[in-house]
């Protein structure tokens, strides 16, 4: 009876080692699949990128480009874009990440400049060839869609007072204010991605209200996920993301019209 019951025991246990082994081995599969197919994807987006008809045809070689004279083609790139998005007739965004300078110009003219604290930018944007680097920031980028945490024209419902008494009474009342968290992200027409992050020491927001946001985009990660399990190359969008005050954020994201114009140099 012992005996069966060490066997039993023993058997068990390597039932057990089995399946936890099985199911490791599952997961680092998928884990170097999901690793493999992303590489892929991001060799697909710039394969795609260099084989624009654009892109392919602009006389650039960037084996004379040194370091200055690269600094100086982003510079007279960027002041290109600028000089269409000067013709608008609306608000545009441009955005300055060698100097860290975020700013919103109406015409030419800056109507508003803030200090961007901290950015991040994919590195697969660094690896552009001078051309297909011309083909994405030598024109004006226009947003396709947007999604923030705030809403774009806050409307106020008030309570029209009985009479004088109760109109005096509301004209005395501090209303606290709602503290709220500044995040912001536009999808530009050329599949790149802009996340803006309002975020200071004066902050008045919710960190982990924040994080939520984010986390919720940051789910799209599952479905390239299901993509690679079955196989398939997933999409793969270039993100530039951005940390300017949170006051500035919001200001700035409620100025844009609709469908605004965007400059960027990196």
């Amino acid at each position: 009876m012992s005996k069966e019951r060490n066997y039993n025991s023993r058997s068990f246990h390597l039932f057990r080692n089995h399946i936890t082994y099985s199911i490791l081995l599952v997961i680092i599969g998928i884990a170097l699949q999901y690793g493999v197919f992303s590489v892929m994807a991001v060799r697909q987006k710039m394969k795609m990128f260099d084989q624009q008809i654009d892109a392919a045809l602009l006389p650039i070689n960037e084996r004379h480009m040194d370091t200055v004279l690269a600094d100086l083609f982003k510079k007279k790139v960027f002041l290109e874009t600028r000089f269409q998005m000067s013709k608008a007739d609306s608000i545009s965004l441009s955005i300055n990440l060698k100097d860290s300078i975020l700013q919103l110009e109406l015409k030419g003219v800056v109507i508003n400049s803030t200090k961007i604290t901290d950015f991040e930018v994919d590195q697969f944007l660094y690896q552009l060839k001078p051309a297909t680097y011309q083909h994405l920031f030598g024109t004006q980028l226009r947003v396709k869609s947007y999604l923030s945490t705030i809403s774009k024209a806050p409307i106020v419902v008030k309570k029209a007072p009985k009479d004088t008494t109760e109109a005096q009474a509301s004209n005395v009342k501090i209303e606290s204010l709602k503290p709220e968290v500044v995040h912001w992200m536009l999808t530009l027409d050329k599949e790149i991605v802009l996340k803006i992050e309002g975020s200071d020491q004066y902050s008045r927001s919710d960190w982990w209200i924040g994080r939520k946001f984010w986390f919720k985009e940051d789910m799209n990660s599952l479905k390239n996920l299901k993509e690679t399990i079955r196989f398939k190359v997933p999409e793969y969008y270039p993100v530039i993301r951005l940390v300017i005050s949170e006051s500035e954020a919001k200001a700035i994201y409620r100025a844009l019209p609709a469908k605004p114009f965007v400059g960027i140099r990196l």
